[in-house]
């Protein structure tokens, strides 16, 4: 070998390894630094703002939302929790045109929409308010999705 090993841990002096460990024991400078810490204040300033006014993407959040709880309900399967939310997230748009679905997922839009409406029947063990949520998303994202894609020139 050319390179030299290098020296065990007890040949280094110790100052070597105590900054790296000294980082992990120190405070938070702010917490107002953390992204996660402090949402609800960014909430509201980009409520303030107007950047989040949007119906639509209003729409988007809250479908997100419910297709998290439905997935944490076991009412839907984590693959179907992908097609969801690939589906909610281009649903202001009309739809992904048959590239994007190509590329995400390998099949064409007929084939997508109906995978999606596959994954999103009412099952035994559903609440029926998770019944009707899951229909009145799905009536949604089927008519989202039944419009021509923006951009696709269809």
């Amino acid at each position: 070998m050319l390179e030299t090993p290098a020296p065990p841990l007890a040949a280094l002096p110790a100052t070597a390894i105590e900054p790296a460990a000294a980082k992990y024991d120190r405070p938070r400078r702010d917490p107002r630094c953390n992204r996660i810490g402090n949402r609800a204040a960014r909430r509201r300033r980009a409520q303030i703002d107007g950047l989040t006014s949007s119906p639509a993407l209003d729409w988007v959040r809250r479908s997100l939302r419910f297709c998290d709880l439905l997935a944490s309900v076991q009412s839907i399967s984590p693959t179907g929790r992908v097609l969801v939310g690939f589906a909610i997230e281009w649903a202001p748009y009309g739809g992904a045109d048959a590239e994007e679905l190509f590329i995400k997922f390998g099949i064409a839009r007929e084939r997508f929409l109906h995978l999606l409406k596959a994954t999103m029947p009412p099952r035994p063990s559903d609440l029926n308010r998770l019944r009707a949520m899951k229909a009145t998303l799905c009536d949604d994202l089927l008519r989202a999705w039944q419009t021509t894609p923006t951009g696709s020139g269809k």
